[in-house]
């Protein structure tokens, strides 16, 4: 999974700074004023089950904006969001906060959306090279922007080569990765064939390259056939029963 954080992380932030900081109070004209924080406070909670995965990212388009409930009137309540809609293809929201108790209304709207972190090659590893940890840095990256061909995890990048280059601090794509190669094409291989508690071995010649894992074509050279075989280490390759054969030489 992405490492990622409760998106209500950023809902009892705010909260948080609301309760503590409070309304604030204008002399000149004996009302109560509420702000931007108590505004991302009520819409981070009301956002809540709409943005589920990551962090929420909450952008308010006028954050100068103040819910003033008028002089005489005694909030019974902290503000709320009333009429809310939210789009989750272009991530904008559109909505009201009232003071319970008051008169107060405030049209609000903006953008709000969750946020992963995923890793990033951090410099520019050619094809061939094995990526390692100090290679591996992280991103912030929109969760609706994070498929399941972008890799989520260090261990999917790890001991893992790229297949053409890749860009730095860019999401990695899967399908852009693969095993480094231990197997060239038209090498030696030995051929092993392991059938319950036998184990026979003979030599081959690959036809493709591969790493480890990669399932390939080697030619038996002693029987001149053609078999897939997986990779499972330097210079070698397994075939798991007998009936492998998929062409004659």
């Amino acid at each position: 999974m992405f490492r990622r954080t409760a998106a209500r992380a950023l809902l009892l932030g705010n909260l948080g700074l609301a309760l503590l900081a409070g309304p604030a109070f204008s002399a000149e004209s004996q009302s109560l004023v509420y702000g931007a924080t108590h505004a991302e406070a009520a819409l981070g909670e009301a956002l809540a089950r709409h943005i589920t995965i990551g962090r929420m990212r909450l952008e308010i388009d006028n954050r100068a904006a103040e819910l003033r409930v008028p002089a005489g009137q005694t909030p019974t309540g902290a503000p709320r969001v009333e009429n809310l809609y939210y789009n989750p293809v272009q991530a904008r929201f559109a909505a009201e906060l009232v003071v319970p108790g008051t008169t107060a209304r405030l049209p609000v709207s903006g953008r709000a959306y969750g946020t992963v972190d995923v890793p990033v090659l951090s410099h520019r590893v050619s094809p061939g090279d094995t990526i390692a940890a100090g290679d591996v840095d992280w991103v912030e990256l929109r969760a609706d922007q994070a498929g399941t061909d972008v890799a989520a995890t260090e261990a999917q990048l790890i001991g893992m080569t790229p297949k053409r280059g890749i860009p730095v601090n860019q999401p990695v794509r899967i399908r852009d990765l693969q095993s480094p190669r231990i197997v060239d094409k038209g090498s030696l291989v030995t051929i092993t064939l392991e059938t319950g508690s036998m184990s026979l071995s003979t030599q081959g010649k690959a036809l493709q390259e591969g790493g480890k894992g990669d399932v390939i074509r080697v030619v038996n050279t002693a029987s001149n056939r053609i078999v897939e075989a997986v990779v499972s280490g330097p210079s070698r390759v397994s075939v798991g029963r007998p009936g492998t054969a998929v062409a004659a030489k």
